[in-house]
């Protein structure tokens, strides 16, 4: 499957959001238009502690200034130049729609100060390399972190499902509102909104990409089964703190004919107005011979084509990949798409399969990772694959694609056309990077999927295909093996600690495997005792420096989408220690919102940020 996972859902389809109220289309106010560049541009800063082996995945500056990096901690460039904001948001095409709470006209004001650099949480599990690890969390620990002194401290209404992970930048400067720790959080209503991190108050602004005739994409439209009940913002977005802006990409249906159409949107950091001239239709297409081909051209279905993994930015790219919805119609690709981060210009398209079917990029909602040089990597699901004969298409394979948009290298596993007939995507969990290693690989990433392997790979010869077995790759670990169910295996992407690799597959524990030299331990060095139905454990991890570890755990019940989310906290030193679950305080304290599939927390500051079906919920110290 190639999109979320093909379940036997017992949820009745909630009714279908039509045209969302009334709103008309804005007038711009008297602000500056565009993108009008400041009298500065700030130099890129680095955070997080040293030591802790996390440097080297960028994050681009789009203005132009140099890239951030991390140094042992989470991505944070300086705040950069300073640029105008345009009034109230002015959509085109299908996404018109309106800002409301910031006021429109001001300048936007500098991202900066403050605590900035140890609590920004910019992009899918916390970087580029996707480790999904907060090494900057001086708050919480395994010693404040249990039942009597953490829980849910107050939740935030949305408008629609979050699907897409939420994103957190301190110290944001809100005009005529005072400056905040923000909380961006995007819906399937296609809204974002930014919240006060800290305390339960009214958004500071919402950006709704809605008109009249002009909605999210209804589920049923899609033959879609796993998001629902409609289709708007979906992948995680990515934020640039040089220069405060926020990339999302919706999907809209305007009633008249009907059309459907995906949008790349750049948003102020502070205001939520629409800037560098955005939104601007995303249509990428390339030369092939796929059964959809028309005159020889490829191209993205707006209908059938989805944009479920987390968006990368690196080098002033900004990376859009897609996939198809749930596999429901009889042609889907996998895309990679890459757009100029200052003009949203197209600048590459990839597809994984031109000359046939299938092998969409999904990874249950994880990102495409990055490396400090700009390559992007990503994993794709089942389909076609003729890469052992010297073709292009590359289904059930983990890819590296250059900044220029071309295939530089790619693995599959010796069974892949096996695993693809059997619906056993790898593809449904996304590829990780691992620090600089020592010895004879320094640059690994680790693939998994629904195989239930961990395919260690040398990002600098990925191994291509041996028809045998799959001995010319790194390693592969097992964790939990299937070649015959396209419900198992793994779906939540792993993270990395302080020198250990944890994942979780469905209906198995939490395990830690330690990684010496390049060298992955091929039994779990710890694992919990508690164990994760479908779709296993969704993990994020949190630590002070390489103290107080702790993974942070969610339980999305694929087949009970109406149950709360649970929340866990796990001592990362030793798993069988369970330090909190949601469930534990009396009276219902700590429940959460209805369960969105595969969401991960988010941890930053003191607090975790846990997305659901009708709120934000926010986790703290009581």
């Amino acid at each position: 499957m190639s999109s979320d996972v093909k379940a036997s859902s017992l949820l009745t389809l909630v009714a279908i959001l039509a045209a969302c109220g009334s709103s008309s289309q804005s007038t711009e106010s008297s602000g500056a238009p565009g993108a009008v560049a400041g009298s500065s541009t700030g130099a890129a800063s680095t955070a997080g502690t040293s030591g802790n082996g996390t440097s080297g995945f960028a994050n681009g500056s789009p203005d132009g200034g140099p890239d951030a990096t991390l140094s042992g901690g989470t991505a944070s460039g300086s705040s950069g130049t300073s640029v105008g904001a345009s009034g109230m948001m002015i959509g085109s095409g299908s996404s018109t729609g309106t800002v409301s709470g910031a006021t429109p006209g001001d300048a936007a004001p500098e991202v900066g100060g403050g605590s900035q650099g140890t609590v920004a949480v910019v992009t899918q599990h916390n970087d580029l390399g996707r480790t999904g690890l907060n090494p900057n969390e001086s708050v919480l620990s395994p010693d404040n972190v249990d039942a009597a002194h953490f829980g849910k401290q107050f939740a935030q209404p949305v408008d629609g499902f979050i699907y897409a992970q939420p994103l957190v930048v301190s110290q944001v400067a809100i005009p005529n509102m005072g400056t905040h720790d923000v909380v961006y959080v995007a819906t399937e209503n296609n809204s974002v909104y930014a919240f006060d991190a800290n305390t339960k108050q009214a958004a500071l602004w919402h950006a709704s990409f809605l008109s009249a005739g002009v909605t999210p994409v209804p589920a049923p439209d899609t033959s879609e089964t796993t998001i629902l009940p409609q289709i708007g913002i979906t992948g995680t977005p990515v934020i640039d703190l040089a220069s405060r802006t926020l990339y999302v990409v919706s999907e809209t249906k305007t009633a008249a004919g009907p059309t459907y159409a995906y949008h790349l949107h750049a948003l102020d950091l502070a205001t939520g107005v629409e800037k560098l001239g955005g939104p601007v239709v995303v249509a990428p297409s390339v030369a092939g011979t796929a059964p959809d081909a028309v005159g020889g051209m490829v191209t993205l279905s707006f209908l059938h084509g989805g944009q479920r993994a987390g968006l990368g930015l690196s080098g002033g790219i900004v990376y859009v990949p897609f996939a198809g919805h749930g596999d429901r119609y009889k042609y889907w690709h996998g895309w990679i798409v890459g757009y100029d981060a200052t003009t949203l210009a197209q600048k590459f398209v990839y597809c994984t399969t031109p000359d046939a079917n299938e092998g969409a990029i999904w990874q249950s909602g994880a990102g495409v990772a990055v490396d400090a040089t700009g390559n992007v990597y990503a994993e794709t699901g089942n389909g076609s694959f003729d890469g052992m004969s010297g073709g292009r298409d590359l289904s059930e394979s983990v890819i590296k694609v250059s900044p220029a948009g071309a295939l530089v290298d790619w693995f599959a596993p010796h069974d892949a056309v096996e695993l693809s007939g059997a619906d056993v995507d790898l593809g449904s969990a996304g590829p990780m990077l691992l620090p600089d290693q020592a010895g004879a690989h320094p640059h690994l990433l680790i693939g998994s999927g629904k195989p239930g392997y961990l395919y260690v790979l040398d990002g600098d010869q990925m191994g291509h295909f041996n028809a045998a077995d799959d001995s010319q790759i790194v390693q592969k670990v097992s964790v939990r093996p299937n070649t015959t169910s396209d419900s198992q295996g793994i779906f939540g992407s792993p993270v990395y600690f302080n020198g250990r690799v944890y994942v979780g597959a469905i209906s198995d524990s939490i395990k830690a495997f330690t990684v010496t030299a390049g060298v992955l331990s091929t039994a779990p060095v710890s694992q919990s005792v508690h164990t994760f139905a479908n779709p296993g454990a969704l993990i994020s991890a949190s630590s002070n420096g390489t103290a107080a570890g702790i993974i942070w755990a969610l339980q999305g019940d694929g087949f009970s989408p109406a149950n709360p989310a649970v929340l866990y906290a796990f001592d990362a030193l030793d798993l069988t220690k369970e330090l909190y679950d949601s469930t534990q305080a009396p009276g219902l304290r700590d429940i959460a919102g209805p369960v969105t599939k595969f969401l991960v927390p988010t941890v930053a500051d003191g607090h975790v940020y846990v997305g659901t079906q009708t709120e934000l919920d926010v986790y703290g110290e009581l």
